[in-house]
């Protein structure tokens, strides 16, 4: 793979638009912020004004899908958006689709989100259609959204959707995120040619050191180790580009949207016309009841909420999975802050099971343990997460061999949230650090983002005459 760690942004854009163009099949490798969604951008404008492609399909996962459409207004030439369609596939609104569809004689887009694609429905139909009408390219964002060849959605766009592309590209900032063996699926959908295998099991068989184990009378084969890696990395080196180092690029903000489960829909729909209506009924409107109501519809967008006795309840939720999504793509430190405690309790549990690490955690519930877990995260490579309250661990720490910062809930503290974005910070660290937050889009949550990265302060803000356009 081609690596490198000297060049300035631009020159590696540069160089990775050079070395992909008019290649059937590429791999962008490069670390998160550094650039690769404008470079596949860039890529797809100079196949479409050479005529080597019309159209564009871009898989990715749910929380990031939406965010391509801001790259695109701000990377794809003058030129080409004033040609350019660009539809984003919505669950439940297939018909959406149909007058984006009808046009053919002019450049599109079309976004979607992979999990969509995990069974047969509309988004499948619309994919196929879309592919097979003009020349189009797919791009699969995240690709170790791809990388489990037994999982639904990798079966039917490596066997159904790639065939008929014009072109393909894959864009990740760490491609093996567990196991050399995440490599298999994400380069069939290239190409099977670059790795040599149709079957995974043979691919396997070639790269894994296997052991025989024998669970309840039945015999499970084990990875036990890898071989050859230096034969598998020459097959990638001229199919791909890589970026894992990022050299003076300043710390970065971006979010990344959650879905919503039908039992938090309900609640939420539930919870904001009462609280609308019990304030609009009220004789006197504080800034402190109004955040206390957007609070309660906040715990419903984390997954729980309390019933009449005080007692949480848990209601299904994707925020987790979404946290997962995002870890998998990553590879070192990262530090997760959660607003509630029982985000904390489900968070570290979830992360054990999912990557099978340790998971340091650091807030009320742990005081016997947690400076001992504390060093664990600071020292042990077995222990790459800490999850936290900024109430307990927002001051006086200092995290700083995590480069990244995810916010799993982030309440309207400012001070809370300035303090817990510097215990990464480090006097004499070099390092860029992403600030990554989990949002549902249109809601109260944005409005806790927005007040916190306005600095806004929400007590002095809000009045007995604004409170509705708080609880969106």
């Amino acid at each position: 793979m081609k690596y490198q760690s000297l060049m300035q942004p631009r020159d590696y854009q540069t160089k990775a638009n050079r070395l992909m163009k008019g290649r059937e099949a590429f791999a962008l490798l490069m670390a998160m912020r550094t650039g690769k969604t404008k470079v596949a951008l860039d890529d797809f404008g100079t196949m479409e004004l050479e005529g080597k492609a019309s159209d564009l399909l871009v898989i990715a996962p749910a929380g990031v899908y939406k965010t391509w459409l801001e790259a695109i207004r701000e990377h794809v030439s003058l030129d080409l958006q004033k040609r350019l369609l660009t539809h984003v596939w919505e669950a439940g609104k297939a018909k959406a689709a149909v007058g984006f569809m009808i046009i053919k004689n002019r450049p599109r887009i079309l976004l979607m989100n992979v999990e969509a694609l995990s069974r047969p429905g509309d988004a499948r139909k619309l994919a196929i259609e879309f592919v097979k009408t003009n020349r189009a390219g797919i791009i699969v964002d995240e690709s170790t959204a791809i990388k489990n060849p037994k999982a639904k959605r990798t079966k039917f766009i490596n066997t159904e959707l790639a065939p008929l592309s014009s072109f393909r590209r894959i864009l990740s900032g760490l491609v093996i995120p567990r196991s050399p063996l995440d490599l298999f699926s994400q380069f069939e959908f290239l190409d099977w040619n670059i790795l040599g295998f149709r079957s995974y099991y043979a691919f396997r068989a070639r790269y894994a050191i296997m052991r025989n184990e024998f669970f309840g009378g039945r015999r499970v084969a084990i990875v036990t180790g890898y071989r050859d890696l230096e034969e598998l990395h020459a097959l990638i080196e001229p199919h791909s580009f890589r970026v894992p180092f990022r050299p003076n690029i300043p710390s970065t903000y971006s979010v990344r949207h959650v879905r919503l489960s039908k039992e938090q829909e309900t609640a939420y729909k539930e919870i904001k016309e009462f609280a609308t209506t019990q304030l609009a009924n009220g004789q006197h409107v504080t800034a402190t009841i109004v955040i206390s109501q957007m609070l309660r519809l906040h715990q419903i967008l984390c997954g729980h909420v309390k019933d009449e006795e005080g007692k949480e309840n848990e209601i299904p939720e994707y925020r987790t999975e979404e946290l997962i999504e995002l870890l998998e793509d990553y590879e070192g430190k990262a530090v997760i802050w959660c607003s509630y405690d029982i985000d904390i309790r489900k968070v570290s549990a979830a992360l054990a099971k999912h990557f099978g690490v340790n998971v340091a955690r650091f807030w009320g519930g742990n005081l016997k343990t947690r400076e001992e877990e504390e060093r664990a995260f600071k020292t042990r490579d077995d222990t790459p997460y800490m999850v936290a309250t900024p109430d307990a661990g927002g001051w006086g720490r200092t995290w700083d061999m995590a480069d990244l910062v995810i916010y799993y809930s982030s309440k309207n503290n400012l001070e809370h949230r300035e303090q817990s974005e510097q215990r990464v910070q480090g006097t004499d660290k070099k390092r860029p650090v992403d600030y990554v937050d989990l949002i549902v889009p249109n809601t109260v949550e944005m409005k806790f983002l927005e007040a916190l990265r306005n600095k806004i302060n929400m007590v002095t803000t809000i009045n007995g005459d604004n409170y509705r356009e708080w609880l969106i």
